[in-house]
């Protein structure tokens, strides 16, 4: 198992669940990304793969709703309390996956913190993977067969010829804010824009986060500054930047910008390997759904693993990569409709190409 973020820790447990011996490499990262989520109808799911209490109140912040000025210019709430599945998280990413691999472990997870991949070999006899490990060790370990869990990186699956294949350009520009009292504010709030989209939402820690998502080319002419340089660019719309306001925030550095683009892996399964979670397909962060997938597909990864181990069945495979295909198609589906929602800027750049529909997984 190579990457220690929701989508393995969940292949993992799911493996050692079906009597596979299970290693796991949580490999050096940058700093975990703050602001993700976790929808309604997740603690279910975690409580399934990890034990009740995987999400904890005390580490992670609830969420109650979500506000979008979406096709107008007024913001329609949606309240969390209504719904059967119950509250929503605002998570720390960096916690969260100290306590998932916590509960790894003590499922029977080998977890090798600190790791990095130095190779990892296929052949005759499976895999040969050597990493060197938090000590300064390296370790060589077989393997019958691995779960790319990398991230869009997708190390392992690239190295066997994989490639990856992105449906738009879509980019994010993401600002960490501090501030000095707790904020109330429960909400995910949503705004479009003529040139991409915005979001903000509170997270643990008296901290908030706000991002742009707009193309790579037309960031790249706009440049992203934020209040860390006295202003905006571009500028907030007027109902993310009432949520800034209220609280007082002021940033902790300048923007990120990282790739949010839809895209997948072609193929998703190989010889004695799977990818799992973004190493996979990656969904566009609209629709809030990346890490409940990466939790879904990660355990059904695991599951199919054990199969090809443990009955040398590799029907599991095709039949795992055909649930990814299903799923990229319904995102799609439901990507399309939520985009022709917003009918403002028809002759907007941004908003005029997702009107075109790209072509789903391939064979």
């Amino acid at each position: 198992m190579i990457g220690g973020g929701p989508a393995g820790t969940a292949a993992a447990v799911a493996a050692r669940a079906h009597g596979l011996e299970v290693e796991l490499l949580h490999f050096v990262r940058p700093p975990a990304r703050a602001g993700e989520s976790l929808p309604p109808g997740c603690e279910p799911l975690l409580d399934e793969l990890f034990g009740e209490g995987a999400v904890s109140p005390e580490a992670h912040r609830s969420a109650y709703g979500n506000e979008a000025a979406w096709g107008r210019d007024d913001l329609a709430s949606v309240d969390f309390l209504f719904s059967p599945f119950g509250r929503g998280w605002h998570v720390d990413r960096a916690a969260l996956d100290r306590g998932l691999l916590a509960r790894a472990e003590a499922a029977g997870v080998t977890v090798h913190r600190g790791a990095r991949l130095s190779q990892a070999t296929w052949g005759a006899e499976g895999w040969e993977v050597r990493a060197a490990v938090s000590d300064g060790a390296v370790r060589r370990s077989p393997a019958v067969v691995l779960i790319d869990a990398t991230g869009r990186a997708a190390r392992v699956a690239r190295s066997q010829g994989a490639r990856r294949r992105r449906l738009d350009r879509l980019v994010a520009a993401c600002w960490e804010l501090q501030a000095e009292r707790e904020d109330p504010d429960t909400s995910t709030t949503v705004e479009a824009a003529p040139e991409g989209w915005w979001y903000t939402h509170a997270v643990p820690g008296r901290r908030r986060m706000i991002g742009f998502l707009t193309d790579a080319d037309l960031l790249s002419h706009r440049g992203a500054r934020g209040p860390h340089d006295g202003r905006w660019e571009p500028a907030p719309p007027p109902r993310v930047r009432d949520a800034l306001e209220r609280g007082g925030y002021r940033a902790k550095g300048p923007a990120r910008i990282c790739d949010a683009s839809t895209s997948y892996l072609d193929p998703l399964t190989g010889p004695g390997w799977i990818a799992a979670g973004d190493a996979a397909v990656s969904f566009d962060p609209l629709s809030s759904q990346g890490m409940i997938t990466a939790l879904l597909m990660g355990r059904e990864a695991g599951r199919a693993a054990a199969a090809a181990c443990l009955a040398g069945d590799v029907e599991p495979l095709s039949r795992y990569a055909e649930g990814y295909a299903a799923l990229l198609h319904e995102h799609l589906i439901h990507q399309a409709a939520h985009y022709d929602a917003e009918p403002r800027w028809p002759t907007s750049p941004f908003w005029s190409r997702r009107g075109r529909r790209p072509s789903l997984l391939h064979g």
